[in-house]
C-alpha cells in the first residue's frame, strides 16, 4: 500500500517562503506565484516517490465559493469551499481517504498536529518535510551530473568528430 502526503497549503507557503514575503504585504499575484512554486516542488517530489500527494488550500485567500479539486501530474490540488478552512478539509479527508499504511499531514500547525495524530497518521513538521525536498533535489542534482560524466565518457561530442573548416562553416551560420 502507498503513504498518503497531506500539505496545508497555506500554512507552508507562509512558514517556508517567510524570508521571500518577511514584511510584505502580499498581492494575490505574490500568493498565486507561491502557490504554483508549491506545487512544481510538490509534483517534483512526487515524480520520485512512490505517494499520493495532495495540497489542501484554504478559499479565505480565493474568491472561490465552491470546493475546487483537480489533479495535475497526479498531484490533487484542492481549494475549500468559502468558510472551510484547510484544517477542516484535511481532518474530512484523513477520516474518508482509502486505506493507506501511512498518513502524512505537513503542517506548523499545532492544534491540527493534536486533532490529526492517531494510529497510521502522522505529523510532518515544514521544516522536515522542507529538508526532505532539499535531499531530495540534491539526489536529482547528483543523478544528472553522473549521468552528465557517463554520456560524456561515453559519446564523442560533435565539436570533436567535426574537422576544423566543418566547424568553421557551421559558426558561420
Amino acid at each position: 500500500m502507498k503513504e498518503l502526503i497531506i500539505v496545508d497549503g497555506y500554512n507552508f507557503i507562509f512558514d517556508y517562503y517567510r524570508k521571500d514575503i518577511k514584511g510584505k504585504n502580499i498581492s494575490s499575484k505574490d500568493l498565486s506565484y507561491l502557490r504554483e512554486r508549491l506545487i512544481k516542488d510538490l509534483i517534483e517530489y512526487r515524480s520520485c516517490r512512490n505517494c499520493d500527494l495532495t495540497v489542501v488550500f484554504d478559499a479565505k485567500h480565493r474568491n472561490n465559493i465552491e470546493r475546487n479539486d483537480t489533479v495535475i501530474n497526479e498531484v490533487k490540488i484542492v481549494y475549500s469551499s468559502r468558510g472551510e478552512t484547510a484544517d477542516s478539509v484535511i481532518e474530512k479527508m484523513i477520516n474518508s481517504v482509502p486505506m493507506y499504511n501511512r498518513i502524512f499531514v505537513v503542517t506548523s500547525d499545532y492544534t491540527q498536529q493534536k486533532v490529526i495524530f492517531r494510529d497510521n497518521i502522522f505529523r510532518k513538521s515544514i521544516r522536515e518535510f522542507v529538508i526532505e525536498i532539499g535531499n531530495l533535489k540534491e539526489e536529482i542534482e547528483e543523478k544528472i551530473k553522473s549521468n552528465k560524466n557517463i554520456s560524456e565518457r561515453s559519446f564523442y561530442k560533435l565539436e570533436k568528430r567535426l574537422n576544423y573548416k566543418s566547424k568553421e562553416n557551421l559558426s558561420k551560420l
